[in-house]
């Protein structure tokens, strides 16, 4: 017998507007009996299950609260369908699924959630705002579960932050805790200092951190309209620096990826003041840490540097996102740079590099 059972009894008994002794009374039983029923301290007999249910006007299924078990099932088997199309890139499928969802379950938090990420999944995310405005409201208003709360928070950032009204974008980052009482950061003070838990907390903060570091150290590079182009060297190259620094034994895991955003970064600018080898040697190193991710991307990587030593960095909980691997979508970018640079059309050494890495190149993992 489910122990939602009890719950149901009384949440059907109090809908009707019933007392415990008024149901009792009803049924032909002892009070106590429906007061036991409902602590699941006891269970009506067999035959009074089929009465229980003609009263209330359900189905036993509902009754007994194997409808909710069912209905939580289907959704639990609906939201890791859905991540696995989001980490495999397969926005499509991904999109039909929620939208599925949607229509089913529209009450249902989690769903609710990633339905809001499917509305911002779009070019002109003004046309959706009332809807992501009243979806994360009802969230806000309704939901317990605080991943769905800071996700409705953190989509209300989006949202105004990409149509221009930043104050509302601030009021609403400001509600989110700082980055001293994060997940990751409240959990490197749980086990003593020196302990192994402990330390594999802190590789777990530090590593995002770093990946967080590169990759807003690349965007300062690459967006600040102050900088010359010699300025965006000289960061890309440092921050390159600091990777490097922190992962000697090349064991960066999900800093592969922001590693090959610099180096691709670098190799863009140093083509544009004409340093071809400089550039070259960038393209070079972008490839192989595009190839090193998609290398690991389904693995747990036993990380071997001095920081890091001793720690399982799992890929396999990593965002990917894209439906080509690393080193196709880094083929893919470059395509404009053989128009912008006349030089690499004739250059056999810019040839040489994209036909060691095309055989790896992957446009559909799904």
């Amino acid at each position: 017998m489910t122990l939602n059972f009890g719950n149901n009894i009384k949440q059907l008994r109090l809908k009707r507007g019933l007392s415990q002794e008024k149901l009792a009374e009803r049924l032909g039983v002892a009070p106590q009996s429906v007061s036991k029923w409902e602590r699941n301290e006891g269970y009506p007999d067999i035959t009074f299950l089929l009465p229980l249910a003609e009263f209330f006007d359900v189905s036993l299924d509902e009754l007994l609260g194997r409808d909710k078990e069912k209905k939580e099932a289907k959704i639990v088997d609906i939201l890791e369908k859905i991540e696995e199309c989001r980490h495999n890139g397969d926005h499509e499928t991904k999109n039909r699924l929620i939208d599925q969802a949607y229509n089913e379950f529209p009450y249902d938090f989690r769903i609710v959630d990633w339905y809001i990420v499917m509305l911002l999944d779009v070019e002109d995310v003004s046309k959706n705002k009332r809807k992501i405005e009243e979806l994360c409201s009802y969230i806000l208003a309704e939901c317990t579960i605080e991943s769905c709360r800071y996700g409705a928070l953190s989509s209300l950032i989006e949202l105004y932050g990409r149509i221009g009204d930043h104050d509302k974008a601030i009021f609403y980052a400001d509600r989110l805790p700082d980055m001293n009482c994060s997940r990751e950061f409240e959990r490197c003070g749980i086990y003593p200092m020196g302990d192994e838990r402990n330390f594999r907390q802190i590789a777990a903060y530090v590593n995002r951190g770093i990946e967080n570091i590169l990759w807003f150290l690349s965007q300062i590079a690459a967006r600040r309209d102050s900088l010359d182009v010699f300025e965006r060297i000289e960061i890309l190259v440092r921050a390159a620096s600091i990777g490097e620094t922190c992962y000697p034994e090349g064991d960066f895991c999900v800093c592969h990826s922001v590693m090959a955003d610099i180096h691709l970064l670098l190799f863009r600018f140093y083509s544009q003041v004409e340093k071809y080898d400089e550039a070259l040697i960038s393209l070079k190193k972008a490839f192989e840490h595009e190839k090193a991710i998609d290398d690991i991307v389904n693995d747990v990587v036993l990380q071997s540097s001095v920081i890091f030593r001793g720690n399982d960095f799992d890929m396999r909980k990593t965002y990917d996102g894209c439906k080509c691997n690393g080193v196709w979508w880094l083929l893919d970018r470059l395509k404009e740079d053989v128009n912008t640079f006349e030089y690499y059309q004739g250059s056999d050494e810019y040839k040489a590099i994209l036909d060691r890495f095309k055989p790896f190149a992957v446009e559909d993992k799904t």
